[in-house]
């Protein structure tokens, strides 16, 4: 599965972080507010309440008939509804009061003589009744106070802090935005000049400029490593150059003496003939192992650079088989070109990539008994050159590692079968690469091994 990048997980960080905070701290601010307000209206509705229930007290008094017209002035004056109840029936009560607003809880409360209060939600809106007692003349008062205002201002309250949660969060993100690009740009530049490295421009360097210390500091330890890097694989290259040189005499002379020997052959005992044989056969994979450690050190040290040509592939490809079976006096295998390739162009340097195809063979050669067919297909808008052989094939555990250096698989510790210096496939692989492309091992239609080199196809050159 893929991982998200650490520049995304770092602004979701910054975001729900702040986000978060924000909402908490709007929660807090929102209860704390709300609080104080319904506190500060509820003892401003609980005097005023006191109050009214004196004018009631005092209309029961002197005046009883005109209460209904006191209750209704009280409803104008201060918005709350009254009612009125005595001997546990409903006396009277301003317009509009409802004798549900007040519960069975709080009348029996004042009938005790006790002053009560309570706050209800009914239907989504906040009441406060206010229940007084008036024992002179067996009657209590209660008003309901609809605190539709406060729940308003509240709603506002809450929607500003909501709005301003969100706006945190954006700003939040924009700020963690702002540090992970600061954050993560060194590591970015650093993983794209690994990249280029690792490609073979060892050249790369990271610029040391104006930055933070630990910046610097990664800056200078990478392009330290980097320089040691380089020097240490321009002296193993120039190791290997050098003794692959000076090796180059001394085969020069064994060869010449192996020639001789052999135009002597007759003369020589059955067992120095058979012994003739063996020195010839590991002289042979003497020269070559010498040969291609030449390549490689050439290639490591940068001393043989590449000549990129934009050429005809299927020419190309059989140039380069008629090369590689000059080469080795061996048969030269078939070419066949799928149906609808029609001169597809590739950009390789000609050298190097007839060194392939020679490798290539030769491989089928020494361990297949030959290559069966090289057949040329376009594949996902690339060139695939595939060269086939009907020998024992490759074990899958093997197929990735015959492309390493000095790796020989079976051949290894078998004098009875024939061997490789373990370098022909590496070389093969290096050159690949170096042309953008590929190569990989697979199964053959005759059931031996498919090595198959994938190519970029590019636009033809007209002259």
């Amino acid at each position: 599965m893929r991982r998200r990048s650490l520049r995304l997980r770092l602004l979701i960080t910054f975001g729900l972080g702040a986000f978060i905070l924000s909402s908490m701290f709007a929660s807090l601010t929102y209860m704390g507010v709300r609080h104080v307000l319904v506190s500060d209206q509820q003892q401003t509705d609980l005097r005023q309440s006191y109050s009214n229930a004196a004018l009631i007290r005092s209309t029961l008094y002197t005046s009883p008939p005109d209460l209904a017209n006191i209750l209704n002035s009280i409803q104008h004056a201060t918005g709350s509804n009254v009612l009125v109840q005595t001997h546990r029936q409903w006396l009277s009560k301003s317009n509009g009061a409802a004798t549900t607003d007040v519960s069975s809880s709080i009348i029996t409360s004042v009938d005790k003589g006790d002053i009560t209060e309570q706050t209800l939600t009914v239907n989504h809106q906040i009441i406060f009744v206010v229940g007084v007692p008036i024992p002179a003349v067996e009657t209590q008062v209660f008003e309901v106070f609809r605190l539709g205002g406060l729940e308003h201002t509240l709603r506002v309250l809450l929607l500003l802090m909501s709005a301003g949660a969100l706006l945190t969060m954006l700003i939040g993100m924009a700020g963690g935005l702002w540090v992970t690009r600061r954050a993560i740009r060194p590591l970015v530049e650093v993983s794209e000049a690994a990249a280029l490295i690792a490609q073979g421009e060892l050249t790369t360097r990271l610029v040391v400029s104006r930055a933070d210390e630990e910046v610097q500091q990664l800056t200078q330890s990478f392009n330290a490593m980097v320089s040691q890097l380089v020097e240490r694989l321009e002296r193993d290259a120039r190791f290997a150059s050098d003794v692959s040189h000076e090796l180059r005499s001394p085969l020069t002379t064994l060869a010449t003496t192996a020639s001789v020997l052999e135009q002597h052959r007759d003369e020589l005992s059955p067992a120095g003939q058979e012994s003739l044989d063996l020195l010839q056969a590991d002289l042979s994979i003497f020269q070559a192992l010498v040969e291609d450690l030449l390549e490689m050190a050439r290639s490591d040290a940068g001393a043989s650079p590449l000549v990129m040509e934009t050429v005809p592939a299927i020419e190309l490809v059989r140039q380069s088989v008629r090369s590689a079976a000059q080469r080795h006096g061996i048969s030269e295998p078939p070419i066949e070109v799928a149906e609808g390739v029609d001169e597809p162009w590739v950009r390789v340097d000609r050298r190097r990539f007839e060194r392939v195809m020679t490798n290539l063979i030769d491989n089928a050669h020494r361990y297949a008994n030959g290559a069966v067919a090289v057949r040329i297909t376009v594949q996902d808008g690339q060139l695939a050159v595939n060269v086939d052989d009907a020998g024992a094939g490759v074990v899958l555990d093997e197929r990735d590692q015959v492309f390493n250096r000095f790796f020989r698989g079976r051949a290894a510790n078998d004098r009875g079968i024939a061997r490789g210096t373990g370098l022909g496939l590496a070389l093969v692989r290096d050159h690949v690469q170096a042309f953008s492309g590929a190569i990989s091992i697979g199964e053959s239609p005759e059931g031996g091994a498919r090595f198959q080199i994938l190519l970029p196809l590019v636009a033809a050159v007209h002259s």
